[in-house]
């Protein structure tokens, strides 16, 4: 069967615009804080993974990491609060994951003390 030549048109698609917003100082401190826990939870996992079995894990570090990561996780709390009025999405997205790596950071700094 012949459509007589007529062509069949698909109606047209377009993508949606995504105006997502500039970050903002307060965004930039957040994403700051972040890295700056994701920094030592990484110098944790590596102190960690460094030393030899059934050797415990050096006294001084643990409360290091354990302080550090409490204070990463307070200062996302205090950046949520700074963002959360004068940022944009981004900085209330970068400071909740701040507050996740701080506190996981300090749970991750207990367990390994626990178990050396």
């Amino acid at each position: 069967m012949s459509m007589g030549g007529a062509a069949l048109k698909l109606p047209a698609f377009k993508m949606p615009s995504l105006n997502l917003p500039r970050p903002l100082r307060w965004d930039w401190i957040a994403l700051g804080v972040l890295l700056v826990g994701v920094v030592l939870t990484g110098l944790n996992f590596m102190a960690a993974m460094s030393r030899q079995p059934g050797e415990p894990m050096p006294g001084r570090l643990t409360p290091l990491f354990a302080i550090g990561q409490l204070a990463v996780s307070c200062a996302g709390l205090m950046a949520l609060g700074k963002t959360a009025k004068e940022g944009t999405g981004w900085g209330n997205l970068f400071s909740l994951l701040a507050m996740f790596v701080g506190m996981s950071g300090v749970l991750l700094a207990a367990a390994l003390w626990a178990l050396a």
